[in-house]
């Protein structure tokens, strides 16, 4: 059976760290005191297998986010300043049948998500090929725009 997505409490993620041999590293960047401080960019973890994206994120209705999906990568995804809603939804038939950017390793199309609240201090990982999902929206009463982490996992 292949996993879903996971929500969890960033100060509670070791219990995650068995599902992923990379997941102790992308855990314990999560972790970093300093994280919420650090500028804008990218981050190496692991070379190419694993890195963080620390991104000023501008916060939009769900209904004007598009679902994306991945094949490659696991994502690791938390708001570091401020409330941020993702939409979830699996995979549709009908995104199967678009056509996939294997370099940027994502699908992004039109699709109905229901949204799961995260606050700082928490954090949601997508599985490929299951877990569509729309980031970047705002959570009711919520900042518009944000300080977030997106840590890229290889799935091999």
């Amino acid at each position: 059976m292949e996993k879903s997505h996971l929500k969890g409490k960033i100060a509670e993620s070791e219990k995650f760290k068995g599902l992923h041999p990379l997941f102790p590293k992308a855990f314990e960047f999560l972790r970093r005191p300093d994280i919420a401080d650090l500028p804008p960019g990218k981050y190496d973890i692991d070379g190419d297998r694993c890195w963080a994206s620390i991104q000023e994120a501008e916060l939009k209705p769900l209904a004007e986010r598009k679902l994306e999906v991945h094949r490659k990568f696991i994502d690791i995804q938390a708001p570091l300043t401020g409330a941020e809603d993702i939409g979830l939804a699996a995979m549709s038939a009908e995104a199967q049948a678009l056509p996939f950017d294997e370099e940027k390793d994502f699908v992004l199309y039109e699709g109905v998500s229901n949204p799961v609240t995260l606050v700082p201090g928490e954090f949601i990982i997508f599985f490929p090929p299951l877990d569509a999902h729309a980031p970047c929206c705002r959570a009711q009463g919520g900042p518009e725009k944000i300080k977030k982490v997106v840590i890229k996992i290889l799935t091999d």
